[in-house]
């Protein structure tokens, strides 16, 4: 028997995510009702516009076009979706969303099975507005970094990880969200570092202030002690070019 809860979401009521184009919302996924096997959401595309190209490594993506003339590209090979028609792009499989007609379209997705971490979903292999070759950018300038740094004793370890599940999978589909890792320091298991990356400091507090954020991590407060917090917003970036 499951735990679960049926659970009522509603699109409209969730702040878009635009950084890979047009208004992506994810509307049913384990932080929000606590799905296991995967996660549904919409994709809202002006005439013109376009979802980044993308692949999931661990997942199937189906889709279904409730409204608007598309394109999707699989791997190079063109096909053409109208309303009333769903599609199958399997796993590994690069593709990129298109709306080559004259009104809004709208698409309802589910990607499964999950990811094992939510890093891993979804791999962009281009970016939305990307420079021309041989265009000099710093992508990382002006995005920030937070730092939070607490004690968990040893028995509340496993508490303080399973409460941070849920809020890992919700603050993936948090808009300005990029990244999140937790770390464990080798030299006291007692010391543990959350690092996040996100689009703007505003966007962090912007969650970071937000009832529903403050409900979710209460079960992690509750395993943690002596929290400090830091913030920074990055100057310049350095790639590695060994690779």
């Amino acid at each position: 028997m499951s735990n679960s809860q049926v659970s009522r979401i509603r699109a409209a009521e969730i702040e878009p995510y635009r950084a890979r184009g047009g208004q992506l919302r994810m509307v049913l996924h384990p932080g929000s009702v606590g799905s296991r096997s995967g996660y549904m959401g919409t994709a809202v595309l002006q005439p013109g516009e376009h979802v980044v190209e993308h692949f999931h490594p661990y997942s199937e993506e189906f889709l279904f076009v409730v409204n608007g003339d598309l394109v999707l590209e699989v791997e190079g090979e063109n096909w053409t979706l109208g309303a009333g028609e769903g599609i199958y792009v399997p796993i590994g499989k690069r593709h990129r969303l298109r709306n080559v007609g004259t009104t809004e379209s709208l698409t309802v997705y589910h990607i499964g099975p999950l990811a094992p971490d939510p890093s891993l979903a979804h791999v962009d292999t281009e970016v939305l507005g990307e420079p021309a070759a041989g265009e000099q950018a710093d992508s990382a300038a002006g995005t920030a970094r937070v730092l939070f740094m607490m004690k968990v004793a040893e028995e509340k370890r496993e508490d303080f990880l399973t409460a941070y599940e849920k809020v890992r999978f919700s603050v993936a589909a948090t808009p300005g969200h990029i990244r999140d890792q937790i770390c464990q320091s080798p030299e006291d298991p007692r010391s543990w570092l959350i690092a996040s990356e996100w689009t703007s400091i505003a966007d962090f507090f912007s969650w970071e202030k937000s009832e529903d954020h403050k409900e979710l991590v209460r079960p992690m407060r509750e395993c943690y002690s002596e929290p400090e917090f830091r913030s920074f917003t990055v100057v310049a970036e350095t790639l590695a070019t060994w690779s």
